[in-house]
């Protein structure tokens, strides 16, 4: 595999301009401009409830 050594922050899909500890690329599809779009009851609510059903 060839590396680039001036590899844009784009083309990477690990990496992040903005270094803040809670947006991580890896878990993005949860995240919205780093954030929880849910309120922390209703992801609580939801996981419970997937686990009684």
């Amino acid at each position: 595999m060839g590396h680039h050594p001036r590899k844009m922050f784009y083309d990477n899909l690990y990496s992040n301009p903005f270094q803040q500890p809670w947006a991580n690329p890896k878990h993005a599809y949860s995240q919205v401009n780093g954030e929880t779009q849910q309120a922390l009851n209703l992801i609580i609510l939801e996981r419970e409830t997937r686990k009684r059903s």
